[in-house]
């Protein structure tokens, strides 16, 4: 018995110095602009041609930024000497100057007061007692809690005034500390 080739010939292998051919694989789908995109698109090139061209103009112009907004005065005229045959005494020159119109001032505001006179805020709602002093002018106010199980104060209206570090009737500075002391107890 002989043995014969095979009919088929094995699939031919690349040499072993040349790489493989890439695989192309398949094509991405092109995603179109939409009409919101091209909108977009058009009017940043416009927006961007309208500041290049001021800029490119103001260059090219010449004209110094400055100049352009202040009103430059007309020269005046000045009338020429003629010599005359009949002696005359010279008259001293006349200029006029210029006239500056002034706008009216206000009067001034009287000054702020930088103290206040601290009211009486036990017993208020303690959301009632911070806007209070926050319309007298004062800036710094913090609550502090004397009950056990809540002590944070986060929402001031949910809380009463039973202290404050100031006593009524007292002189304050519109920075000074105030702190109220508060509970949630009714």
């Amino acid at each position: 018995m002989t043995t014969e080739p095979p009919t088929t010939p094995w699939p031919q292998q690349p040499p072993a110095h040349q790489p493989p051919p890439p695989f192309p694989g398949p094509a991405a789908p092109r995603r179109k602009l939409g009409t919101g995109a091209i909108v977009g698109i058009v009017i940043g090139a416009v927006v961007l041609g309208c500041c290049g061209l001021t800029g490119v103009a103001a260059l090219v112009g010449g004209d110094d930024p400055a100049s352009t907004s202040v009103k430059k005065a007309a020269p005046t005229a000045v009338a020429p000497v003629v010599p005359s045959l009949i002696p005359t005494t010279a008259a001293a020159p006349t200029t006029t100057a210029p006239t500056v119109s002034v706008a009216p001032t206000t009067p001034a505001a009287p000054p702020k007061p930088t103290t206040v006179v601290m009211p009486n805020l036990v017993g208020m709602n303690a959301a009632v007692a911070q806007d209070k002093l926050e319309k007298l002018g004062l800036t710094n106010i913090q609550f502090g809690s004397q009950d056990e199980n809540d002590t944070f104060v986060i929402l001031a209206a949910n809380w009463t005034v039973t202290k404050q570090s100031h006593k009524k009737g007292t002189r304050v500075a519109l920075d000074d500390l105030v702190v109220l002391t508060c509970t949630k107890q009714r």
